[in-house]
């Protein structure tokens, strides 16, 4: 990886590039960080650190973080012990996913973690060790999860979910824990209340962690104005879920809202805006950020489209989850909501009246499945999913060829803003077909 060569700031850019009315607008901002050279090119991006080695460093720094947390809580009560130990074992594990579009946003922009700090101000970018940036991008890494499991803990609660991960969601532990000291009162009120605060402790903790990997990247604000928009999306995104699970499944409005949902709950805040947060931490400008979104948004439509699909007709033994879990959850998807249009009125009455039911019968939750994937429902999705996943593809190959332009005296001022070797192309088209068409 190479240091980024600055380029010429640009305004604050329009809606990322779609190919279908669904696609939600772009939150890549304008960037002020990134000082100004309107002749230069962006610098040519060889590779990216394997998903792996940057999944160990965040998670080193996840539980160095967490731990000294943990023993914060217990100085302040041994009662208190229990929320570090739940954080603690809660963070373990999972697809990372959002850590490794951060680190390589941040890489795709020209951050280069051997020179020192890439983004920020001038001073800021005169300070800190090669290790030290690594540690700081890991801690704004780190908090992307902590920010992701504070969403999961209040979305379980929500859903009235049993399980996460294959195991009891954290509500389900503190109803049990109710249970095993003999204390008084519902269990089950137990479990809910104490899963909301320890939501409310992680989401703090997220901001926490990523306040002191500023100590090192630099106070930028466009970092800082994309790190509120995360925030911000995905709090929304989980209302307009609540909102939409109520809302009559023949509402014209059902697919608009759905596709909302896809991309404000996670479709954005799971790959275009830790792609874009880690990009702005290394300085990028307006325009490169627009054409990192112009990947990421769709890439994750694809990514939440296939969780749809999983949450209806996945293998428990790969989801986690009991089959047709978000049938007994109410959740109206896209693919419900392809489903709803397709079918009969008599076929809608009964899925409207199951859609929600936690004491459906696997029988009842099957026939359910056989009406999305005999009305074509789900063939429909898994067409947005492939346009989605393509039209990602497309702005990889588009990188490249820019890189392979770039040696040309005639390389045209509208080539890509981002530019990349044949190593960094196979890595990023290989992990976007992986999160289009994962099995878990």
């Amino acid at each position: 990886m190479t240091s980024r060569r600055s380029r010429l700031t640009g305004d604050s850019p329009e809606s990322a590039p779609s190919d279908s009315p669904e696609s939600a607008p772009s939150t890549a901002p304008a960037s002020s960080d990134a000082p100004s050279s309107a002749d230069a090119f962006p610098i040519l991006v060889e590779s990216l650190d394997s998903p792996e080695s940057i999944a160990a460093e965040v998670s080193a720094q996840l539980e160095a973080f967490l731990a000294e947390k943990a023993a914060e809580f217990e100085a302040i009560s041994p009662d208190a012990t229990a929320i570090g130990d739940a954080l603690i074992e809660f963070t373990r594990g999972g697809k990372r996913v959002r850590p490794v579009l951060l680190w390589w946003g941040f890489q795709l922009a020209g951050g280069d973690l051997r020179a020192g700090v890439a983004g920020g101000t001038a001073a800021d970018r005169a300070t800190g060790s090669a290790a030290d940036v690594t540690v700081g991008l890991a801690q704004a890494a780190g908090s992307l999860e902590l920010l992701h499991a504070a969403a999961l803990i209040h979305d379980d609660v929500i859903d009235n979910s049993d399980t996460r991960r294959g195991r009891p969601a954290l509500h389900r532990q503190f109803e049990a824990r109710h249970q095993r000291f003999g204390f008084h009162g519902d269990g089950a009120s137990f479990g809910v209340s104490a899963s909301i605060v320890i939501g409310d402790i992680c989401l703090a903790l997220s901001e926490e962690l990523f306040e002191r990997s500023q100590e090192t990247l630099g106070n930028g604000r466009t970092a800082l104005e994309l790190r509120g928009t995360v925030r911000r999306d995905v709090m929304v995104g989980q209302y307009l879920d609540v909102l939409a699970e109520v809302i009559p499944l023949g509402d014209d409005r059902i697919a608009d809202r759905a596709w909302e949902v896809l991309s404000y709950k996670s479709a954005k805040y799971s790959v275009e805006q830790p792609l874009l947060l880690g990009a702005a931490l290394a300085g990028a400008d307006s325009e490169q950020l627009q054409e990192i979104s112009a990947f990421g948004l769709p890439l994750g439509q694809a990514f939440q489209l296939r969780d749809d699909v999983l949450g209806i007709a996945g293998d428990p033994a790969a989801t986690g989850k009991p089959a047709g879990d978000d049938i007994r959850e109410g959740k109206r998807t896209v693919l419900i909501a392809e489903t709803a249009a397709r079918i009969s009125a008599d076929q809608l009455e009964i899925l409207a009246a199951r859609l929600g039911d936690p004491d459906l019968s696997d029988t009842e939750v099957a026939d359910c499945v056989d009406m999305i994937t005999d009305s074509g429902g789900l063939a429909a999705v898994e067409s947005f999913i492939a346009d989605k996943h393509a039209h990602a593809a497309t702005i990889v190959d588009t990188w490249a060829e820019g890189a392979a332009g770039a040696a040309s005296a005639e390389r045209s001022a509208a080539s890509a803003q981002v530019r990349i070797g044949s190593a960094a192309q196979e890595r990023l088209k290989g992990f976007a077909k992986a999160l289009s068409y994962r099995s878990s």
